[in-house]
């Protein structure tokens, strides 16, 4: 504004200078002619003036005009700027905050979902909730037992018998408050008929009973809108929303056919108790029907809601009885609900998994125990016999073991064949035996791992683990002895540990310590005891 005013000034002091000149340049021209009079002069001067004053203005109102227009376009670049350099600095702030986010910072939690991160979320995987999920997944291939009164029952002890056991029942399908045990016949028709898919509800089960304050007196209620979201079925387009309602209503209540009698025996700790009600799920479905055509009724929603049993009043708080609680992924309930009944071997295996894997713990597998949980002892047994039979369990395992790496387990096979792993060409000669004696080791899925980190999370898993018992590297002079004792050379136990024999003289001569990932391994094969 101030350089439109001092030019201005620069263009009027140059029009008054050239009026002042013209001006004197005609007094001498009238100076020169005599003839003109004095009037006349006058007259010619007012009239330059006169002119001069209408040009001066002109000129002022033409600058101002300018000065306007430049003070409009001067304002608007100010208010451009202003915002563009707001947005900027907003934009360098989010950069700034998302750069300096470490891995470990606890996510933004989705209210009222199931998992509230995305991807994972705490469950109750107590011993009493593990026999439910194995009488599901591995149905009739489990040591039923019949009782003097013609009643099926499958028998779980407690630290060996040492501190109580479980037996599970199989009831019928009613609505009865007091559901009844099955004998014989009903109860195998009822388990052949168990859908692997409700091992995925009965995890949706796990889940949603922790939330409970007061798990023994309180009910939890899912919707048919939260049972499609956390089983995966929302992205199946192929079927109709009836289709789907049906699929669920099949299966929401074949966890609750499932009864457990709890005895607990009398310890220092705690007193004995025993159950008097068998009902691990107590479940109630609601229906919404909507008319169709040709009067028929469609099925449209429902509304299920689930009670724990009596057993949650022991296992389901900070008692001292057995207090767990464990890390379930949303990819393994999806998985588990989409392969069901397609690959039941790995159905089994990603249900033992998520109830067996301890964070921090050596999880280690030998192939037959792995191939007993996916296919029964039975049927691993007949294989030793059966070509045909091997080769089909060997083609099924390596296809179930590529699922549960998909569903997100990290597996690593420690001690086996290569053609486990390249999976090229034909499987040589002795393959069979090759893959009972193989050694697989397995950790938690990626997303389970960081959740570990949040801070309330931690404080559970501690509590848990704290008390577990730490192995002790026994000495080379009790490893050699052990070793003489079984008659094995040093070659012989280098193999069975996967080393050398140098490894062997160096550990029995006290000049290298076992290290705490063969521990586990050494004791094992030596038939030494973990706490001696």
């Amino acid at each position: 504004m101030e350089r439109l005013s001092d030019a201005l000034r620069n263009r009027i002091k140059v029009t008054v200078k050239r009026t002042r000149e013209a001006i004197a340049d005609s007094l001498v021209n009238l100076e020169q002619k005599s003839q003109v009079s004095l009037v006349d002069v006058k007259k010619q001067v007012k009239t330059q003036l006169f002119e001069t004053k209408n040009q001066v203005k002109t000129q002022i109102s033409e600058v101002q005009q300018q000065v306007e227009t430049h003070l409009v376009t001067w304002n608007n670049f100010r208010q451009i700027e202003s915002i563009q350099s707001d947005r900027f600095a907003i934009f360098l702030l989010k950069l700034l905050l998302k750069e300096q986010k470490s891995p470990t910072d606890k996510p933004r939690f989705k209210a009222g979902s199931l998992f509230p991160d995305g991807w994972t979320t705490l469950a109750a995987l107590t011993l009493v909730l593990r026999g439910v999920a194995e009488v599901l997944s591995q149905k009739s291939d489990l040591s039923w037992k019949i009782r003097s009164d013609s009643i099926l029952s499958y028998e779980k002890p407690v630290n060996k018998g040492r501190s109580g056991k479980i037996e599970y029942y199989i009831s019928d399908e009613s609505f009865s408050p007091q559901k009844q045990a099955l004998t014989i016949d009903a109860a195998l028709t009822t388990i052949e008929e168990f859908d692997p898919r409700a091992g995925a509800i009965h995890l949706i089960y796990c889940a949603k009973a922790i939330e409970l304050h007061e798990p023994c007196n309180q009910a939890f209620v899912i919707d048919d809108k939260q049972l499609v979201e956390y089983t995966g079925l929302s992205k199946r387009r192929d079927l109709s929303k009836s289709q789907k309602l049906e699929i669920l209503d099949s299966l929401v209540r074949q966890p609750a056919q499932v009864l457990a009698e709890i005895t607990w025996f009398n310890t220092d700790k705690v007193p004995a108790f025993t159950t008097t009600d068998w009902q691990i799920w107590n479940v109630s479905v609601e229906h919404k029907f909507a008319e169709a055509e040709n009067s028929h009724c469609k099925l449209i929603g429902l509304t299920v809601t689930v009670k724990p049993g009596e057993w949650a009043r022991y296992f389901l708080n900070k008692s001292e009885y057995y207090y767990h609680t464990g890390i379930i992924t949303k990819k393994t309930v999806q998985t588990l609900f989409s392969i069901g009944k397609h690959n039941v071997g790995a159905a089994r295996i990603l249900i033992w998994l998520t109830f067996q894997i301890v964070p921090g713990l050596q999880n280690r597998l030998i192939g037959k125990t792995l191939l007993e949980i996916a296919y029964g002892e039975k049927r691993v047994t007949a294989a030793a016999s059966d070509r045909q039979l091997r080769r089909c369990l060997a083609d099924d395992f390596e296809t179930d073991m590529n699922v549960v790496k998909k569903a997100g387990w990290q597996i690593e096979l420690e001690i086996g064949p290569d053609w486990l792993e390249n999976k090229q060409g034909k499987r040589p000669t002795g393959f069979w035996q090759e893959l009972l004696m193989s050694r697989w080791r397995f950790n938690l899925p990626s997303e389970a791992q960081q959740r570990l980190n949040y801070p309330q999370t931690q404080n559970r898993i501690n509590r848990q683990t704290k008390n577990q018992p730490q192995l002790r590297s026994p000495s080379g002079e009790i490893i050699r002895k052990v070793r003489k004792a079984k008659g094995w050379s040093r070659a012989f136990f280098a193999s069975t540990m996967g080393k050398s024999i140098s490894w062997v003289d160096a550990v029995e001569t006290n000049h290298r310590q076992v290290s705490a990932k063969d521990l586990p391994m050494l004791i094992e094969r030596l038939g030494l005891h973990p706490k001696n």
